[in-house]
């Protein structure tokens, strides 16, 4: 009969054969694992092995000879072709539930980065259309989240805000990784900034006037007011609409007590820049003159 090895000793020099309590060994000479020819070896200096400075670098495992003694069992081909049919069967069982183990993290990973960033079980979040600035505050109270590509956006749709609220798939902005978390594509911001720019109401706003040239006696209607901080220090937008459409937008780091929908005249003012955003043509000023703010109609009623 012939008897083989496991894999693993398949190349190795048989010494002898022998049954051991019914069963059939054999003793096997291989090469030492912790040494290279019975040297232990520590590394390589100008290109030569460099052996451990005890016991002159005599490998201790093998006594310096370089290989072992050992003893392996024997099988019948049959046996073997059992044997390594419960290998494979018990490798592919652990790759199955390596398999699962892996996709249930993922699915939790996905789930956990959804629910943090805004996103429902689905992969829809509801973003706040238009100026959602002096409602920042409130919007947040509400559940909302903020960040730069989605602005303020929910996982559900409040119907507070139904009539401003515009649906984004997840998969049309996000890529998620082999972790299952996720990261915005390139082209998320001009997804999301063409879906927001798409429930603007068409605005009619051409320049007026041209750079250095002076403006006077403008009635405007204040439609966009936005703080923020700078190296400057804190600079306020105050974005004005002519009564003809026409867009007029002053920052200043002044207080003014005018307030969204409130009409001013602009006495004067100088053109400082003619500009395009979204767009939209709008014109730039400096140094401008604001009458009839809140302030003074109020103190005109006083005085009536």
């Amino acid at each position: 009969m012939k008897w083989m090895t496991a894999k693993s000793y398949a190349n190795a020099e048989r010494l002898k054969e022998y049954e051991k309590n019914g069963k059939m060994y054999a003793k096997v000479k291989i090469p030492c694992d912790r040494c290279i020819n019975g040297v232990y070896v520590i590394g390589v200096e100008n290109g030569q092995l460099k052996p451990h400075p005890n016991y002159g670098g005599v490998c201790l495992k093998c006594g310096g000879v370089g290989y072992e003694i050992k003893e392996v069992r024997l099988y019948t081909e049959a046996e073997l072709a059992t044997m390594e049919r419960n290998a494979e069967r018990a490798r592919q069982k652990k790759d199955e539930e390596y398999k699962r183990k892996m996709q249930e993290e993922f699915a939790d990973n996905e789930r956990e980065w959804k629910m943090q960033h805004g996103w429902s079980e689905d992969g829809i979040s509801y973003v706040v259309s238009g100026n959602s600035y002096s409602i920042k505050d409130e919007l947040k109270q509400n559940g909302f989240i903020y960040d730069p590509v989605l602005r303020w956006h929910k996982a559900t749709k409040d119907e507070k805000y139904a009539d401003r609220l515009i649906e984004i798939r997840m998969d049309d902005v996000v890529e998620i990784s082999a972790w299952g978390k996720g990261h915005y594509k390139s082209e998320a911001k001009d997804i999301v900034d063409k879906a927001l720019a798409a429930t603007r109401p068409e605005v009619h706003s051409e320049w007026v006037g041209e750079v250095g040239e002076k403006i006077k006696d403008i009635r405007v209607q204040l439609v966009r007011k936005h703080t923020m901080e700078t190296k400057y220090g804190v600079t306020t937008l105050y974005s004005f609409q002519t009564e003809e459409g026409n867009i007029l937008n002053w920052w200043t780091s002044t207080f003014q007590t005018v307030e969204i929908n409130d009409w001013v005249t602009i006495k004067y003012a100088t053109i400082k820049k003619l500009d395009t955003y979204n767009d939209v043509k709008n014109t730039v000023i400096t140094r401008p003159k604001l009458i009839n703010t809140r302030e003074e109609k109020e103190r005109f009623e006083e005085e009536k």
